[in-house]
């Protein structure tokens, strides 16, 4: 089999890349870093914006494997944001359909329901979040991955073409777990809510209302878009080591969720390989939130707003149901927590 991968010498494509050659694929990486190398594989530096180069490396491919984007709204201006995201998958999928290819696999993200980016304070209709949740998107980036998810429906009526868009959350390898010290974050976050819990119920609600005030006011902003992330305000006006605040601000719009690059190779190989017909966004992560700290207290504290629940949500049980992906591809985590 003959795959193209965009942007394969990343976090999630690299390991992605490396697995295909394991299987005996023949795998074509192409990205923009004119000085990239990876071993045992064919790289060629190509900008998905040249439509017409990228057709002659989509040529004679079984599949496409798209991860190449610009990940956040952070390092680049919106405009530019959008345009490499959206019409860079355009072109991927425009490529394929004149190609004859019939399978794409693309990176989404969990953010296309509006939610890490964004500038407004969502309150979601029901946990756990699945794909029929209705989408609102408020920032370039989210935008794009709700856009890119229309471009694979849009091919598929149009062309035939089967694709999977996966929501991904934060991915996380081993040397990035151990760089960042993430387990001995995430026992530190599961302490300080432990004790908040034990203040009386009146101090709690005084805290929250302080900092969600201050987290929203300073998202209402777009803190974390090119031109405020140029100028530091974020930095500049963050409350100082102040967990509530950015358990607010941050760790609600993740709604608690992994995915190690083991288990986003997998669910990457398993779409390649499924029997599925159609366009399909599929979340996948971890099937446990990445406190390993009770769901619903979880909820209680952070979406008290939301009464509704699809299903039960059973003890450490990610908000997140990844129920589709099982059904649709067999995916199926293997690190459950970190």
């Amino acid at each position: 089999m003959r795959i193209l991968i965009t942007g394969g010498a990343g976090l999630v494509g690299t390991p992605v890349s490396r697995r295909f050659v394991e299987l005996g694929w023949d795998v074509r990486v192409i990205g923009i870093d004119p000085d990239c190398s990876i071993p045992g594989l064919s790289y060629a530096q190509c900008d998905i914006l040249d439509a017409p180069a990228l057709s002659s490396h989509v040529q004679g491919c079984d599949a496409i494997v798209h991860l190449a984007a610009i990940p956040s709204t952070r390092s680049h201006p919106n405009e530019t944001l959008f345009d490499i995201n959206v019409a860079g998958t355009y072109n991927i999928f425009e490529a394929a359909a004149r190609a004859g290819v019939k399978r794409i696999v693309q990176a989404s993200s969990i953010n296309a329901i509006g939610g890490f980016w964004g500038c407004d304070d969502r309150i979601y209709d029901y946990f756990p979040l699945d794909e029929d949740l209705p989408l609102f998107t408020t920032d370039a980036y989210s935008f794009s991955k709700q856009m890119v998810e229309e471009i694979a429906a849009y091919y598929w009526r149009r062309a035939g073409i089967s694709s999977v868009s996966f929501r991904l959350p934060a991915v996380w390898n081993d040397a990035l777990i151990q760089e960042r010290d993430i387990r001995q974050h995430l026992a530190e976050r599961r302490l300080q809510i432990d004790a908040f819990r034990a203040l009386p119920v009146a101090e709690q609600s005084r805290r929250h209302a302080k900092a969600k005030a201050a987290a929203m006011q300073l998202r209402a902003r777009h803190v974390m878009e090119y031109e405020a992330v140029q100028r530091g305000d974020l930095e500049r006006e963050s409350p100082a080591d102040d967990w509530l605040f950015y358990a607010w601000f941050y760790d609600r719009f993740n709604f608690w969720t992994f995915i190690h690059t083991a288990d986003s190779t997998q669910a990457f190989e398993k779409a390649i390989l499924a029997d599925c017909q159609g366009a399909h966004p599929l979340f996948v992560n971890s099937d446990r939130n990445s406190l390993d700290y009770d769901t619903e207290t979880l909820l209680s504290l952070f979406y008290p707003e939301v009464n509704r629940r699809a299903r039960p949500i059973n003890g450490a049980e990610s908000p997140v149901s990844i129920d589709r992906a099982r059904q649709l591809i067999g995916f199926e985590p293997t690190l459950r927590s970190l």
